[in-house]
This record gives C-alpha cells, structure tokens and sequence, in this order.
C-alpha cells in the first residue's frame, strides 16, 4: 500500500513538471509592423508609406500572429490576430463585418496612391491609426440588417479607416479631400462645448426653411440683374455651377457676393443638402457645410468672402479653434 501511495505522488510530481512545460507563454510580436519585400511592387509600396507615416495598410484583415506555446509534441502554437472594425474606445458594437478582399494589385496600387495623398494632405491628429482596404465590405447587425459598402464607399471606425475599391477616376482624384473633411467632422465631435456653442449661434426656428420666407426681402439682393431671380440659390456658390456662363466674370463675382450677404445673415455658408433653395435641415449638415468651406479657403480668403457677415465669422472662430490649433489642420 505504501509502495502504492509512492508511485501516486511521483506521478503527481512528473505531471506538475510536464505542465509546466506546456503552461502557455504567450509573446506579442510587432502586430502592425510592416515587412519589406522588394520584390512584390504593393508590399514595397506600403513598407515605404509605413517607413515614411508610421501608418499601415492591410489588403486581408488577419494582420499577425501571437505564440502562444509549444503542443506536447514540440510544435509553436499561435493565435492569429485579426482586425475587429466592431470595436469603439470604450464599446463593441454588436456587428459582423463581411469582406471581399482586394486582390488586383493594379488595384492595391491605386488604392496606396489615394492613401498617401491623404496624409500628405491630413494633418498628424487626421491620421487613423491603419488602413484596411477591401473590394467590398457587408456590415450585419444584431437584427440581421445589412449594410453594403462598395464602389468606393469608406467608413471612418475606431482605429480603421475601411476603405472600398473599384474607383473611378472623379473618386480617386476627390476622395483624399473627402475623407479629411470626414475625419474632421469625426474629431470635432469630441469637443462638445466648443461645438454647443457652434450650434447656437443661429437660431434653431431658422434651419430647414426656404430662403424667402426667413426674409421677405431675400431677393432684393439681386434687383436688377437682368436673370432669372430663382437662380438666387448657395447653388452659385459652387466652382462648377452651371449657370456660371451666362454671367461676366464681374457680374458672377457681385452675384456670388449677394449670395453670401442673403444667406450669411443667418450664419449659414450654403444651403441643404437635399434642396439648396432652403436653409440646412439640421446643426450636423450646417457643420459639415462649414468644414467643407473652411477646409477649401485660407483664413485670410475666408475673411475677405464672409467678412461682413458676423454671424458667419463667429461660428468660424469656433470652427477654427478647433481646426487649426487643436487637430492642426493648417488653413
């Protein structure tokens, strides 16, 4: 019995040591590190982007891998680490993303020209922390609601910025801008007082409304053009309007100045989205209006276009704390 009690305890002991042997040692690797191969033009492209920005792209969401411990017969074992996009800073959305994954390289190539003319263009604070760029991506919720992202459609999440393919050339030319102006808007928002008082200065009974019934003399800004008054829309204020050519340059510029003056008045700098002959629906389609504007100007240009509207200026100070000397975007 005694001899039995012995062999129990040193199998005990063999298999505490065996165990130990096998306890998991789990070592992170540079998960986002980017590799080198000069022989595959995408994969050097995007070792030179990650050299130069400190940024990387990813083709295929599994990024890396972590050890975790040798199986008894010697062999690594490993967990593969994926991007999950359901993540924010302090939740996770119940989502599942769905990807085709982007697989022309002609394709990775232009997707890595669009990428690295937006950090030049962005400022430090604009930088996501990585790109993932697919063909298409299909977003399901809990309810089983989808959403189909394509045709180069992108989504600014928590730490990716996810991106589409099968661009055309107006996309690849615009986009860059785009998705600055969109991750400003995505920025502002975390400055909640600075962007309460943004929100106040017009008041709320004058968004959503058509022009002329905010002001019963709105067109007397344009007595005596000699063109059709309900061509007096933000519409003008577009580089390619295209009533533009009816118009000499001087009267086009006194035309775009009235514009300004009608609609400044309430501290708008366009009009809605949906239907330009009102004001914007909501505060979010004002904001974005303004970032669009502000981005697309200089300080000084802005002054000299808006100058006389002082609501319009007040709201920009605003803006413009936050723009320029909090995300350091240079205007």
């Amino acid at each position: 019995m005694r001899n039995v009690i012995y062999l129990v305890f040193a199998f005990l002991i063999l298999g505490c040591g065996n165990e130990d042997e096998l306890t998991s040692k789990i070592e992170i690797e540079n998960l986002y590190g980017i590799q080198d191969d000069p022989s595959d033009p995408v994969k050097h492209r995007v070792f030179e982007m990650y050299s130069e920005y400190g940024i990387p792209v990813y083709f295929n969401d599994t990024i890396g891998r972590i050890f975790v411990k040798k199986d008894v017969t010697g062999k690594d074992v490993y967990r593969y680490e994926t991007l999950d996009l359901a993540w924010g800073f302090t939740s996770y959305d119940r989502v599942t993303y769905d990807y085709e994954y982007m697989m022309d390289p002609d394709e990775q190539l232009k997707a890595l020209d669009i990428i690295e003319n937006y950090l030049k263009l962005a400022a430090k604070p604009l930088h996501p922390f990585n790109f993932f760029v697919t063909k298409s991506a299909k977003i399901t919720d809990s309810n089983d609601k989808e959403e189909i992202y394509e045709k180069g459609a992108y989504t600014i999440n928590y730490r990716t910025l996810l991106m589409t393919g099968d661009w055309t050339d107006s996309q690849v030319e615009n986009l860059p801008g785009e998705m600055v102006r969109e991750m400003v808007k995505s920025k502002i928002v975390n400055y909640k007082d600075l962007l309460e008082a943004f929100n106040t200065i017009s008041d709320p009974t004058w968004y959503g409304e058509i022009w002329s019934s905010l002001d019963p003399h709105y067109y007397d800004y344009v007595d005596g053009i000699g063109q059709p008054k309900a061509w007096f829309t933000p519409s003008a204020l577009s580089e390619d309007w295209y009533l533009a050519s009816y118009f000499t340059e001087e009267e086009l510029a006194e035309f775009r100045a009235a514009v300004r003056a009608a609609i400044g008045q309430w501290g708008f700098v366009n009009g809605d989205t949906f239907a330009n002959v009102m004001s914007p629906r909501k505060n979010e389609i004002d904001l974005v209006l303004y970032i669009t504007e502000m981005l697309r100007l200089s300080r000084d240009e802005f002054e000299e276009l808006w100058g006389d509207c002082p609501l319009v200026m007040e709201k920009y100070e605003i803006l413009y704390d936050i723009v320029a000397n909090k995300l350091g975007v240079e205007l």
